[in-house]
């Protein structure tokens, strides 16, 4: 058995997140007259577990919520009716398809984070619109992307919008290829004709060590971490979140 001293010494592993498929999928939310506290707000998910009378219902609810300072946390789940047509048959059948996702409630920040599917972000949103009555919106991560695509170790591609004063009608360009960072048309567009950093993809080095290529979104607040091994570690991904949140709400 070990030692009260050697226990003290010894480092928690990190905490593991093991996304299904290829990698984790992100969803940033702005939320404005959220008017609840941390204990209230995880309360409200309390009263709404996930309880599907029938497996044929379609029903969404939390599990796993609490309060911690201003955050709030659970696990949400939905069930969503998928239309299958079978071959040589007119009539689609029917089936329900449960979903599942993590969200993180930020009420000092105003933000909300979804990590799961863009269908299990969206059922999340429009119920936390309709129990509270708040306005959730893609957090536009336009004023944070800049920051991010600096810290890329290497950019794969690159795709600029809001183009003005162009010889043509081009309002948008896409980059692909390695190392263009630091291309002289990225910043011929960027500063000449006022383009913004939209979306892009690249590898980037996190706090972990790993190096893990990663795809943002900034015009629906999305990301995409592909996962590297057996999954993301849950300090990288806060990181990645915390940057992009800071970033674009100083922005506003």
């Amino acid at each position: 058995m070990l030692s009260k001293s050697k226990k003290s010494t010894q480092k928690a592993k990190p905490k593991l997140i093991r996304p299904r498929g290829i990698g984790l999928s992100v969803k940033l939310f702005k939320h404005e007259g959220l008017n609840l506290s941390a204990s209230q707000l995880a309360s409200l998910f309390k009263k709404a577990p996930y309880a599907p009378a029938k497996k044929s219902d379609i029903a969404s609810g939390f599990s796993k919520a609490k309060a911690v300072g201003k955050t709030v946390t659970a696990d949400f789940t939905a069930g969503f009716r998928v239309p299958v047509l079978a071959f040589g048959e007119d009539v689609p059948v029917h089936y329900i398809s449960v979903d599942r996702g993590s969200v993180v409630v930020k009420l000092d920040k105003g933000t909300a984070e979804v990590r799961g599917s863009g269908r299990i972000a969206s059922r999340f949103r429009r119920w936390v619109q309709k129990e509270t009555r708040a306005k959730m919106q893609p957090l536009n991560l336009n004023g944070g992307t800049r920051k991010v695509y600096d810290t890329a170790s290497d950019i794969a591609t690159v795709l600029l919008a809001g183009l003005e004063g162009t010889t043509s009608d081009l309002s948008g360009v896409e980059f692909r290829g390695s190392g263009i960072q630091t291309a002289d048309e990225i910043a011929l567009y960027t500063r000449k004709y006022k383009g913004e950093i939209v979306r892009f993809r690249g590898t980037f080095p996190y706090p972990s060590g790993q190096q893990l290529t990663t795809s943002v979104n900034a015009l629906t607040g999305s990301i995409f971490i592909y996962k590297w091994g057996e999954g993301i570690y849950e300090k990288d991904l806060n990181w990645i979140v915390s940057l992009l949140e800071d970033a674009a709400l100083s922005a506003m």
